[in-house]
């Protein structure tokens, strides 16, 4: 099973081949998140600055990349509906997994570390937000306990805005 650490800058050109796998990938399923360059190298190279970039190391092979924070999230403080839990909270953003590592039990294992963390950090929930047209997270979100709550806005995202938002109370 491969090793869930925190990323360093020396992983950011193999965390950005899984990003543009993932890109890749939903451009196969006709949705438009990510396919204006976002996630750039940038965004990843600070979020592996700051410590909130985690990946999942398969023997120095990079698997997959999620970004986990405790920090407030400004989008959220304006929903289409209603969280299910109250802050403080721990947000899974940008979570792509590599196409050698799909369908492998990898992407419960990110949502297990991520409540893990949230839990050691005596949060309240973890939130998540997915394109409303990525019916396979949305799926996987639901199935592994997120309820959801609403919309999301990304103003000045390319393609559709608008995000499906999910809660999980711990």
């Amino acid at each position: 099973m491969p090793t869930f650490r925190q990323a360093i800058p020396a992983d950011l050109p193999q965390i950005m081949d899984v990003v543009h796998q993932a890109q890749a990938f939903m451009a196969t399923l006709g949705i438009d998140q990510w396919q204006d360059g976002y996630p750039s190298a940038e965004i990843i190279a600070e979020d592996i600055r700051v410590g909130r970039a985690y990946v999942f190391d398969d023997g120095g092979r990079i698997a997959s990349i999620a970004v986990l924070t405790a920090e407030p999230e400004p989008v959220y403080e304006t929903i289409d509906g209603a969280w299910h839990t109250a802050a403080p909270y721990l947000t899974i953003h940008r979570m792509a997994l590599g196409d050698a590592h799909r369908h492998c039990g990898l992407a419960g294992e990110i949502l297990k570390n991520a409540v893990d963390m949230a839990r050691s950090m005596h949060l309240s929930a973890v939130r998540a937000d997915t394109h409303r047209g990525n019916a396979a997270m949305r799926r996987f979100l639901e199935k592994s306990g997120f309820q959801p709550c609403g919309i999301v806005a990304y103003p000045g995202t390319g393609g559709d805005p608008l995000r499906a938002a999910y809660d999980l109370a711990l």
